[in-house]
């Protein structure tokens, strides 16, 4: 569920030093999957929407925008933006645009784009993997029919660069994703890799369909993937990590097109194991997507997961947890709004209540959380009149503690931003 300054609603949370927090915290302002933040300042809750602040805020962006991500590009406390566009030739870049400190976006005139190598972008995302408070860049691309990550590292001032001598290991070929979080829980961002038909070097398939490289604090990775990954089948289509069994570690929630969706539980050091067997019912139905949060206020981290073409005839289902990570099945009405490609859960309004953004066959759906598993769908009041979205990403565009949205349209594939407001 994205994730807002403060304090996070997710749960249970192991004690950590004050850097050690400022890290994590920093971190978990970006992701396209995760929970929320609370309020920085008393606001009306009622009055919460959404307003279209893209003709004001963005300035024009050339190409196809096919993702974005909030990000720390420079040191100011305003998140800048880092988008993957593509233009007519297929050829696609990494654009950069500033935060004007609050007021507005404009393409970094020194560096407007970021230097990657040759080849097609398949996937990004950035996190602070040195401790210099600016965000790096972890991406995936394929060029000669191989796929090949490199790191891409920020000199502060929004200017990346590939280290000297620097050495990656390689991944996989099939891994074209990849989930930038703390898995032997050292305060430090590590590499989660996954695609859904991952093999080994010489065409078999590996045994765990992921790879885990491990940091060690200064943005060097080991790979450790055969010490810490159980065997796995094929398939993967999401990794959801969060602490499921109460115990303050992430552990992750990995779904699966057919249904047969698994959960690993980590044992604090990074290892991860089979835990599916007695806590995790299959659903039968293509997953599109999932979120998680805490839905009844128990401290626990429940989950939405979204499908289609179910034999039910519902299009999602949560999954609730008794606080030990084992998961039961629950419906509600409220949601159902046809075939859903993604959900977002977010404290949209900052009263410690999750929320949830729904995409649909174009459509934009808007339920708010009500507490207790109950939800009211506000879509109308909500959100702007334009909300054919396809894919979002959340941060905290003017500082006021409260995320806001920026989307891709899904007829045009341009950007939109969504600004939060109580007034």
């Amino acid at each position: 569920m994205p994730k807002q300054i403060t304090q996070s609603m997710h749960g249970k949370a192991g004690p950590m030093g004050f850097a050690a927090a400022l890290i994590i915290l920093s971190t978990l302002v970006l992701t396209f999957s995760g929970c929320s933040k609370k309020q920085l300042m008393s606001k009306n809750a009622n009055r919460q929407h959404f307003v279209d602040a893209t003709s004001r805020y963005l300035p024009q962006i050339p190409g196809i925008v096919r993702r974005a991500i909030f990000a720390r590009v420079d040191k100011d406390p305003f998140r800048d933006l880092i988008i993957h566009v593509s233009g007519k030739g297929g050829e696609s870049r990494l654009l950069l645009l500033l935060n004007k400190k609050g007021i507005g976006f404009e393409i970094n005139k020194e560096n407007k784009t970021v230097r990657t190598a040759k080849g097609e972008i398949l996937f990004f995302d950035s996190g602070d993997f040195n401790g210099d408070y600016t965000d790096d860049i972890v991406l995936i691309q394929k060029a000669g029919g191989k796929n090949f990550v490199s790191i891409l590292f920020n000199n502060k001032k929004g200017y990346y660069y590939k280290k000297v001598d620097y050495f990656l290991p390689e991944i996989l070929p099939g891994i074209d994703r990849v989930q930038l979080v703390d898995i032997d829980h050292d305060h430090d961002l590590d590499l989660f890799f996954y695609g859904e038909k991952v093999l080994t070097p010489d065409g078999r398939l590996d045994r765990s369909q992921s790879q885990a490289f491990i940091n060690n604090g200064e943005g060097e990775f080991q790979n450790l993937s055969s010490i810490l990954l159980p065997e796995l089948p094929p398939g993967i289509t999401g990794a959801y990590f969060a602490d499921y069994d109460g115990d303050g570690i992430r552990d992750v929630f990995l779904t699966y097109g057919n249904g047969e969706n698994l959960l690993l539980f980590n044992n604090s050091l990074g290892k991860f194991k089979d835990s599916t067997p007695g806590n995790l019912p299959r659903v039968d139905g293509e997953i599109t997507h999932a979120d998680w949060a805490d839905f009844d206020g128990d401290g626990d981290n429940d989950m939405l997961v979204m499908f289609r073409r179910p034999q039910s005839g519902k299009t999602y289902y949560f999954l609730e947890n008794n606080g030990k990570g084992r998961f039961t099945r629950r419906e509600h009405d409220s949601l159902a709004v046809g075939n859903a490609s993604r959900v977002y859960l977010l404290d949209a309004n900052g009263n410690g209540i999750p929320d949830a953004l729904i995409l649909s066959e174009g459509q934009t759906h808007y339920l708010q959380g009500k507490g207790k598993w109950k939800f009211s769908v506000e879509t109308v009041r909500r959100l702007p009149r334009s909300r054919q979205v396809k894919e979002m990403a959340f941060g905290d565009m003017n500082d006021d503690g409260y995320l806001d949205v920026f989307g891709i349209d899904s007829k045009d594939h341009k950007a939109r931003l969504w600004l939060n407001r109580f007034k």
